[in-house]
């Protein structure tokens, strides 16, 4: 009896695993990379800009458009350090009131068009939790933490003025998110996350402002 016991227990050992058992979950690639579109809604701000002075009542998610972009260093079957890139680029279109130089007063007023276009960097790093199983899905969570750029350029062309200006302020940022990997092959997957960041940008003359933001991501995660 003991030699059947023994002789039972090893070919249980010595077996074949199937498909998708944890021979699989442990094998995990040592770098990941990632590239997508992305997507934020924010709270409006103020931005300061030089002889113009304060434009209000604008964000960075009007008309925008974003990209993300980061690598994934896979530590343990379960733990990650991520480093991750997006931009966002706004563009807010809006009548400009001017007044028409003149020799008498009241001088004739009119409006011509200005434009603003936001942008808003992050530059970020953090841990990165993943939940291999036997499954395609692969649930996932990060929490980062670095800079946030933003630049906006505020411009007006027409008849009466052309005027272009620039402010640009740098400041902390950090994001967390959490989403799901869907596997597709060996060498790729789909990602799709949403995050909750905040990024405290000011200008030379503002206090410094909080953007509070909703994002969506999404694109291939290449194994």
């Amino acid at each position: 009896m003991t030699r059947l016991s023994r002789a039972l227990l090893l070919i249980s050992c010595c077996a074949p695993q199937a498909p998708g058992q944890d021979t699989q979950v442990r094998m995990y690639p040592k770098i990941e990379w990632f590239t997508g579109y992305s997507a934020i809604e924010t709270n409006d701000l103020i931005f300061q800009f030089r002889d113009i002075g304060p434009v209000g009542h604008l964000d960075y998610d009007e008309k925008g458009k974003g990209l993300e972009i980061a690598v994934i260093g896979n530590i343990s079957r379960y733990l990650s350090v991520i480093g991750d890139v997006s931009a966002h680029f706004s563009l807010n279109r809006f009548p400009v009131p001017l007044t028409t130089p003149c020799s008498q007063t009241p001088c004739p007023s009119l409006t011509q068009e200005g434009t603003i276009n936001p942008r808003l960097l992050y530059f970020l790093a953090g841990p990165e939790i993943k939940w291999r199983n036997h499954t395609r899905f692969t649930p996932m969570g990060h929490a980062l933490f670095g800079l946030a750029h933003s630049t906006t350029t505020f411009s007006t062309a027409g008849s009466v003025v052309n005027l272009s200006r620039t402010d640009a302020e740098t400041g902390f940022g950090m994001a967390f998110g959490g989403g799901v990997d869907f596997r597709i092959t060996r060498r790729f997957s789909l990602r799709e996350f949403l995050t909750r960041s905040q990024a405290f940008v000011g200008s030379n003359v503002l206090p410094s402002q909080k953007v509070n933001a909703v994002g969506w991501s999404a694109g291939i995660l290449f194994h």
